[in-house]
């Protein structure tokens, strides 16, 4: 049922070029990822509740929860492919380091909101989520919280794509605009690598496109 709802979703946006083994591949990795990202948003000691009768398809208890989050951290590597196409052509420059910026350039609420509520409490979070307790008779038993992680992904796309929907990243290319553009992505770059290790945690991989 994932399967389908993947393939219908790929078709309704890239049309009949939905054909062939590369895209065969790819499906059934965002399948995949969405499944396994479902069944480890679930707590570990609780029952996993799979409705395939309701309309819509099959249902967990964070219905569509991976597919948000891959089609969100799909939109961080388009805007950088973009971003470096452009270098290619000579549009912009490449980033600078960030001691070379002025980070006050960042206004929008939402740029604030990602760094606080997220990049920063990251790693936090993974001590949290993952913690070893001692045992009598010796040796340790860790216990992962993989449903702390898959939230905290779903929050975080909520919030990024909000941002994203809002804010054009990457701007026409004039100097005085350049700033700006740079600390936007220094920030996009930060959230990318939290992205790709918040998933490699929960063993799933980042997803190029969706």
């Amino acid at each position: 049922l994932r399967k389908g709802q993947m393939k219908e979703a790929s078709e309704m946006k890239y049309g009949d070029k939905i054909e062939g083994q590369t895209w065969d591949d790819i499906i059934k990795v965002m399948t995949s990822a969405t499944v396994r990202f479902e069944l480890l948003s679930t707590v570990h000691t609780s029952p996993v509740t799979l409705d395939v009768q309701r309309e819509g398809g099959v249902s967990t208890k964070g219905p569509r929860g991976g597919v948000f989050v891959m089609y969100n951290c799909a939109r961080l590597h388009t805007l950088f492919d973009s971003y470096e196409r452009g270098v290619e052509k000579g549009l912009y420059p490449e980033i600078p380091d960030g001691s070379q910026l002025d980070f006050s350039a960042l206004k929008e609420e939402g740029e604030w909101l990602l760094l606080f509520n997220y990049i920063i409490p990251f790693s936090e979070l993974l001590d949290q989520s993952g913690q070893a307790l001692d045992r009598e008779g010796g040796g340790a038993r860790v216990n992962i919280k993989t449903e702390q992680i898959c939230k905290f992904l779903v929050s975080l796309s909520k919030d990024f794509s909000s941002y994203y929907n809002r804010v054009h990243v990457l701007g026409e290319p004039l100097p005085h605009l350049f700033n700006q553009m740079f600390c936007r992505l220094h920030l996009l770059r930060a959230l990318r690598e939290l992205y790709h290790s918040a998933l490699e945690t929960l063993n799933l991989p980042p997803i190029r496109q969706l």
